[in-house]
């Protein structure tokens, strides 16, 4: 199962750094041609065509921001299978990478505000329903990414201490 997981979370990041790329060259076409896409715009959504093209560029900074917790969250938990699989699950570092996750967590949850904000905006542009919830879920996430980091690193010592013992 570990071998799986590993494989999905490598397929993940790469997808990850696709998904930027878009962004960028979506968001780069938006700013490099405002008159342009703002007419193009206009023919789907009037009047309102030069504002659906600002919240789409922000939606497509908020994606380019999400990438780099993203990364960070998927490199660390590769990391910690490759340690789990060398017989060495409770090292120090593993605390210390998901303490990261918990940073990474919580830095995607502040970006999941500003898409929320982008989605509003877009929506009463539109007048079309842009997707977003508030998500409970992932703030208790991020809690417990940090009180795991904790008993991580608290288990690694008692490790450390029992090894010196024997």
């Amino acid at each position: 199962m570990l071998i799986l997981t590993r494989r999905i979370l490598l397929t993940l990041l790469v997808l990850n750094w696709v998904a930027v790329a878009g962004f960028v060259l979506f968001g780069g076409a938006l700013l490099a041609m405002p008159e342009f896409m703002a007419e193009k715009l206009a023919k789907g959504f009037g009047p309102n065509g030069e504002t659906v093209r600002l919240g789409l560029v922000g939606v497509m900074a908020v994606g380019i921001a999400a990438a780099v917790p993203a990364h960070v969250i998927f490199t660390r938990i590769i990391a910690m299978i490759d340690t789990v699989r060398a017989g060495t699950p409770f090292a120090p570092v593993n605390a210390e990478r998901l303490r990261q996750n918990a940073w990474a967590m919580l830095a995607l949850q502040v970006v999941d505000l500003g898409y929320g904000w982008f989605a509003t905006q877009l929506s009463e542009a539109t007048g079309e329903v842009m997707p977003w919830q508030f998500s409970v879920t992932g703030w208790l996430a991020v809690l417990l990414l940090f009180v795991l980091a904790r008993v991580f690193q608290q288990g690694a010592a008692m490790q450390d201490e029992i090894e010196g013992t024997v």
